[in-house]
């Protein structure tokens, strides 16, 4: 134990322990936890016993089972010799030869320390919703997919070894899996057994998304959960169909739809509807997870009356020709035992998410100065890499080339240049046979699918590689994400150092004598470990075998029953599906399905059917909808840290409970105030917390977890209502201990894809109760459903979403004007070359009836036509030097705030700043104006939402960190206090000819205004599919005079050359009546001049 050690252990102390146990300055979240600088441990304090508490647990202290041995030694060295040592003399053990002599003997230090990272260490509780890619023989993705653990202990949903997600959209079980068998790799957290924690939410990693981590035990493919009931056919037809031609969003409500989701204790039950009839369904782990059998999962149903039979989807089995037999107690989906199977096209290389191929020499290939062709025959579901040129090592190297299957597409990559997709899709688990074609001359980079030309751009590598390898099978470890190895099969891979053309683009009209041919490998070819190069340069290649991925889903038996066995129920079988018929009645109906995977080498006869440990009482899941018993009993103090008054603004910090027994972060993302003067706050990672202020202290509870990326919150009738990526959700409390027992789900017609980026901002309300909402699009690509870049209605009942605007790249949030208007932000990035304010206006007859389009092209939209015209122009540009991410706009309605009531303000995310929005309406109907920055300090997190607190006044903000800005402070919570003192702003812009004139909102003294006191200048900007735009033209217009108006309030610039402008900038420096300064920047933008 050394300074290294204790330097560790401070480490872990200080992101865990310290949350409950508090440190020498500060009491810690949990008053019974022990303060080991005073109070006296209940199971020892000498290393051994210390040791054994951590491992075991002890009274409310719960096993840290993700911490190693080295970590548990670190950390008591840490307390020992901080907290005991000279302070707690009666509990520190001195360490002696004679201690060291009594203690076990130990054969190992165990694995390497798991890393401590926010998103994994989190105690999210029992269910976490999200977007999840399930591994498996079918496309399945849980697009708003409920994650919930089935086995009990602390720690919530991502400490488990057994968990099922069940799909809101769908309503089916895409998954049950268990965590993989082997211990976790070293630098990994326990819970990394659960998902791989890749997303902009988790790992902060763009492009990419959550996969599942372990062994998928029953899966079932994307689509229907439940057949049709009014034909009780399966096609999935009725959902939106993507612009990829993938479906998306609910099935319709005549067909089924999701109601909401209970929660008791460690239990959770789904509530939907199939048809008419009512259903609950939980999930439950029917067997010992440690037992040495396979893990028993069970799907509990309570099924209301039926008019008619209902078929529900039960499991997807991942081989071919698989039949169904009926055995004692259920029934086992197999592969017959004399079934030799379809005859493998790769042969004894075993593409299997855990191997690849080698080829040493990676430099024989040149892909950089020399014109190639890469020819791969390929079937997969999963998708993977198929053929790289990157440098020996774990990560992905600047010009690394790889061609890959992700997302279903085919894609080909130069590292840090760029990718190139397919339209088309190929991970449909059939046969395909691609080529990429590039000429090293102009770069022109072409994928073809099977023969036909699919997709073209420019990518050129930078340099050449040297000491590379080839691989077949993987890129690098960490790329492509999230599958590099490949899955499925590959039949063969062929290099060509010339571009073919397109006639010899498949497999039966290339010869393998071709003098450009640097390479051929056929799978079935193997011999041992090695494939060779059938080409005549010898570039053979080695088999690199990993352990069994065994993310794919067992091909083995697959066993399932009903329990009680009389259900009245009954199975059927079809193409590998199993399906279970439930009869039309009157009675409602409670049963189980359970269903466990076996080894692929298991025999038909050692299946036997399991004890199912479950009673009649069990079955009747009504019980708990009633409201559970506490999962977050503690309730926690956080001081009010009030500012200076001695300006215009006072900035009061709200503390947030950042240390907390679960490991919560607090990274907020919506506010608004209970009638009785209660906080309600939302944060991005799934939490909801009731804050009651007391004086100068606030109490905090948790009352909802689990999420999907809150981003809005609304209090209506009493209510909470979230606005999440999945769902409109209300929160409903209904044992009175203020915890939410039902998150019932108003609205659901949300259309989510994979994609990171597509986030679901702001809720607001207007007068006839309908909620709005905006809907990202995806980043740099073009959108693929009808939501992707829109502000959204949804009527008071939740019963429909309309489209109200749509052109929008990433809408931060909603304002709702008096007259029925919008203003919604937007960010720089394609076809949006600087951050914009829009005035949006609803449909109308002047719109046709349509929503009118906001200007970037890659949203979901009709819009063919780039031109500037074509699009609503906003109501003013924002460079980034002034605001690189604007939020969410607010009107001032607080007297509280004097000459600043009734005004228009935006929050900055980017740099965590407010601004007043001077603008007008000009005499066609557009709204134009401008920005000019509050005197306060910039906040240290990026301002999101804001709302003003009825029985005080003064407005409350709250925001995050998360995606790129400059107030990069995790989260945060604030009052702005106006203190009555002058803020000597402009609170009109008005444009005309010759000039502008500005309106501030206190009188400036007469001797101050001069022309040389002001300074402007103007720039354009170029809209293209190019992320953002320089200043194009920028330069100075004279001021010519300024004059001050008889009330001393308003002043009029003569501007020379004044005309129109996108960009313009107005710097002032006055002195107010009162003897101080006024000074200050406003950034604009002039659509039209007045006279």
């Amino acid at each position: 134990m050394d300074q290294g050690a204790l330097k560790r252990g401070e480490a872990i102390y200080q992101r865990v322990c310290a949350n409950c146990h508090g440190t020498l300055e500060r009491q810690g979240s949990l008053p019974t936890s022990l303060r080991f600088a005073e109070g006296k441990f209940k199971n020892g304090s000498d290393p051994l016993a210390m040791y054994q508490t951590l491992t075991r647990g002890f009274g409310m202290m719960t096993a840290q089972t993700w911490m190693v041995p080295s970590q548990k030694y670190d950390v008591i060295h840490y307390v020992r010799e901080t907290y005991l040592k000279g302070r707690n003399a009666s509990q520190y053990t001195t360490i002696d030869s004679g201690y060291l002599a009594q203690l076990p003997k130990g054969d190992t230090r165990g694995p390497a320390p798991s890393l401590i990272e926010p998103w994994s260490a989190m105690d999210y509780g029992a269910t976490l919703t999200h977007t999840y890619q399930v591994p498996g023989k079918s496309h399945n993705f849980a697009y708003k997919g409920i994650a919930m653990r089935l086995d009990p202990g602390s720690g919530g949903v991502a400490r488990g070894k057994h968990w099922m997600v069940f799909d809101e959209d769908t309503l089916r079980v895409a998954a049950a899996w268990s965590a993989p068998e082997q211990p976790a790799a070293a630098n990994r957290n326990q819970s990394d057994n659960f998902i791989n924690w890749q997303g902009i939410q988790f790992n902060g990693a763009h492009g990419i998304h959550p996969s599942l981590v372990g062994r998928v035990d029953v899966a079932n493919g994307t689509g229907p959960g439940w057949a049709n009931p009014a034909d009780g056919q399966w096609a999935d037809t009725a959902r939106v169909q993507g612009r990829d031609q993938r479906r998306y969003g609910p099935l319709p409500a005549h067909w089924a739809r999701y109601k909401g989701l209970y929660h008791y204790g460690h239990q959770a039950v789904v509530a939907y509807t199939v048809g008419d009839t009512q259903i609950l369904e939980s999930p439950r782990l029917l067997n010992d997870s440690n037992a040495n059998e396979p893990p028993l999962f069970g799907r509990l149903l309570q099924v209301g009356p039926r008019t008619k039979d209902l078929v529900l989807q039960v499991a997807e089995h991942p081989a071919d020709g698989v039949s169904m037999s009926t055995v004692k107690g259920g029934v086992v989906m197999a592969v017959p035992e004399q079934h030799s199977g379809e005859k493998s096209e790769s042969g004894p290389v075993r593409f299997d998410g855990a191997s690849h191929i080698e080829i040493a020499n990676g430099d024989a290939f040149d892909l950089t100065s020399k014109p190639f062709t890469i020819i791969s025959r390929f079937k997969t579901t999963r998708g993977g890499t198929l053929f790289a040129q990157t440098i020996p090592g774990p990560v992905w190297t600047h010009d690394s080339q790889a061609l890959f299957v992700r997302g279903g597409k085919l894609v080909f990559d130069i590292g840090w240049v760029g990718a190139i997709s397919s339209k088309a899709v190929v991970d449909d688990g059939q046969w395909h046979t691609v080529a990429v074609v590039a000429d090293s001359k102009d770069g022109k980079i072409r994928l073809y699918i099977d023969g036909k030309a699919d997709a073209a751009g420019v990518l050129k590598a930078k340099g050449n590689l040297t000491g590379s390898v080839a691989r077949i099978g993987l890129g690098s470890p960490n790329f492509p994400a999230p599958v590099s190895n490949f899955v499925g099969e590959i039949s063969e891979v062929r290099f060509f150092q010339r571009a073919l053309d397109v006639q010899y683009l498949n497999m039966d009209s290339m010869v393998s004598t071709d003098q450009h041919l640097t390479g051929l490998w056929v799978m079935t070819g193997a011999k041992g470990e090695s494939v060779n190069d059938l080409s005549s340069n010898k570039n053979h290649a080695k088999v690199v075998r990993g352990p069994a991925a065994g993310t794919t889903g067992s091909a083995g038996p697959l066993q399932a029953g009903v329990f009680p066995a009389a259900a009245g129920v009954t199975w059927t079988a079809d193409a590998g599906r199993l399906r279970l018929k439930i009869p039309a009645g009157n009675e409602t109906l409670r049963f189980c399905i359970w269903m466990r995977s076996f080894p692929e080498a298991t025999k038909m006869a050692a299946i036997s059917p399991p004890a199912i440990g479950l009673i009649e009482t069990d079955l009747d899941l009504s019980r708990l909808t009633q409201g559970g018993p506490p999962r977050w009993p503690q309730k926690l103090e956080t001081m009010v840290a009030r500012g200076a008054d001695t300006g215009p603004f006072a900035v009061d910090v709200l503390t947030a409970p950042d240390t907390n027994p679960w490991l919560a972060q607090t990274r907020f993302t919506g506010l608004d105030f209970m009638a009785d003067g209660r906080i309600v706050v939302c944060s991005w990672d799934g939490d909801v917390w009731m804050v009651e202020p007391l004086g100068e202290k606030l109490r905090w509870q948790r009352i909802a977890s689990g999420l999907f990326q809150p981003l809005g919150l609304k209090i209506v009738s009493g209510k909470v209502h979230v606005t999440c990526r999945d769902q409109l959700v209300v929160l409903h409390d209904l044992n009175g201990d203020g915890e939410t027992d039902f998150y019932q789900c108003l609205n659901t017609d949300h259309q989510v894809t994979e994609h990171f980026h597509e986030f679901a901002m702001g809720l607001q309300t207007d007068a006839e109760g309908n909620f709005y909402y905006a809907k990202s699009a995806r980043h740099a690509l073009a959108a693929v459903v009808p939501h992707h870049g829109t502000l959204l209605k949804v009527s008071k009942d939740g019963a429909r979403t309309d489209i109200v605007a749509n052109g929008f790249r990433a809408a931060n949030g909603v304002c709702l004007n008096p007259d029925g208007s919008f203003v919604v932000t937007d960010q720089e990035g394609h076809w949006n070359p600087k951050n914009r304010i829009n005035w949006v206006k609803p449909p109308d007859a002047a719109s046709q009836g349509k929503p009118r389009f906001y200007g970037n092209m890659f949203g979901y939209h009709a819009v063919t036509d780039p031109a500037d015209s074509a699009m609503v122009p906003p109501l003013c540009w924002i460079t980034n030097e002034f605001d690189r991410s604007p939020a969410e706009l607010l009107w001032v309605n607080s007297k509280k705030w004097g000459a600043l009531d009734g005004s228009l303000l935006n929050l900055s995310y980017g740099y965590g700043k407010v601004f007043v929005v001077p603008h007008e309406k000009t005499v066609s109907g557009l709204m134009q104006g401008g920005m000019v920055e509050l005197p306060i300090p910039a906040f240290p997190t990026g301002v999101m939402r804001g709302r003003f607190k009825p029985d005080d006044g003064q407005l409350y903000l709250c925001g995050m960190f998360a995606w790129a800005g400059n107030a990069t402070r995790p989260g945060g919570f604030y009052r702005l206090r106006a203190t009555g003192l002058p803020t000597h702003l402009p609170m009109r812009l008005h444009a005309v000819k010759g000039g502008m004139t500005m309106t501030f909102s206190e009188p400036i003294d007469p001797q101050s205004v001069f022309a040389d006191k002001v300074r402007v200048k103007v720039w354009g900007l170029s809209r293209t599919a190019n992320y953002g735009s320089k200043h194009l033209n920028e330069h100075p217009l004279a001021v010519k005079g300024a004059t001050l108006s008889a009330d001393r309030k308003t002043i009029t610039l003569n501007i020379e050359g004044m005309q129109p402008t996108w960009c313009m900038e107005i710097g002032y420096s006055f002195r107010g009546e009162d003897g101080k300064p006024v000074t200050g920047t406003v950034h604009n933008t002039v659509h039209a001049l007045a006279e």
